[in-house]
Formats: C-alpha cells, sequence, structure tokens
C-alpha cells in the first residue's frame, strides 16, 4: 500500500499519488503527406483541443500535471539528438526525464513503490518517449 505522507512533490507538481503528462510528437511522414493540420495547442499543463476547419466549435482545454510540446520546435543535430530551438516550447527527451523520470527515480531509490506508464494509440509516441531511439534516450 502507498503511505500517501510520503508521496513525493514531483517537479513542482501537487503532491498526488498519481501525476499525469501528455506530449504531442511531430507530424508522421504519413501525415505530413496528407497535409494534416495541428489541433493541439499548449500552454504550461493546459492542453486545448480544437478543430482548425470548424471555427464554431468552442475548444476543449485539459489540465494535467505536464503537458509536454514536442510537436515541432526542434532541429537535429549532428549526432543525432532533437534539440530545441531557442525561445521554442519544444519538449525533448532530457526534459520529459527531468520532470517526470528523476523525481520517480529518486522515489524508486527512497524504496517506495512506483510505476510509469505509457498511454495512447498505435504511433503515438509512447516507445519513443519510454525508450528513445538513438542519441534521443527515453525516460
Amino acid at each position: 500500500s502507498l503511505n500517501v505522507a510520503a508521496v513525493r512533490t514531483f517537479a513542482g507538481m501537487a503532491e498526488e499519488a498519481v501525476c499525469v503528462g501528455v506530449r504531442v510528437r511531430p507530424f508522421n511522414h504519413r501525415e505530413q503527406m496528407l497535409g494534416a493540420t495541428a489541433c493541439i495547442d499548449m500552454d504550461g499543463p493546459t492542453t486545448t483541443i480544437g478543430r482548425i476547419e470548424d471555427t464554431t466549435m468552442v475548444p476543449m482545454n485539459f489540465t494535467f500535471d505536464a503537458s509536454f510540446w514536442s510537436h515541432d520546435g526542434f532541429e537535429k543535430d549532428d549526432d543525432g539528438y532533437f534539440r530545441p530551438l531557442h525561445g521554442s516550447d519544444y519538449a525533448d527527451q532530457a526534459h520529459v526525464f527531468e520532470t517526470f523520470g528523476k523525481a520517480l527515480l529518486d522515489f524508486a531509490w527512497a524504496g517506495h513503490d512506483c510505476s510509469l506508464l505509457a498511454y495512447g494509440q498505435t504511433g503515438a509516441g509512447k516507445s519513443y518517449s519510454m525508450m528513445g531511439y538513438g542519441k534521443n534516450k527515453g525516460i
């Protein structure tokens, strides 16, 4: 059982037994070829979903412990690492690790049971966030 008094604050987030983060990935090749348009926006922990083609739709806001913008605003350096461009909100693998992974490891090293899960549809970027690829190491 979880000792609620021992639950650690995750990177400045509220003390909770469960912390939830959401990440938006870049368009894949198929989406680029179809001319897809982003319908997601992020501001701090808030993720907004709206339909670009339907101007009558009221945008829907969802607030999580963290929202990670990884859709654009990055460049691939000479080593293959996806580095944020100056002034962008791009959340690289290191930022995701610092926000959730490090705190979770610290909590585990302190002797507490903990789990890290990635959930989403096929192709959403779960394996990339958890395992990484090449120089872009996962959580």
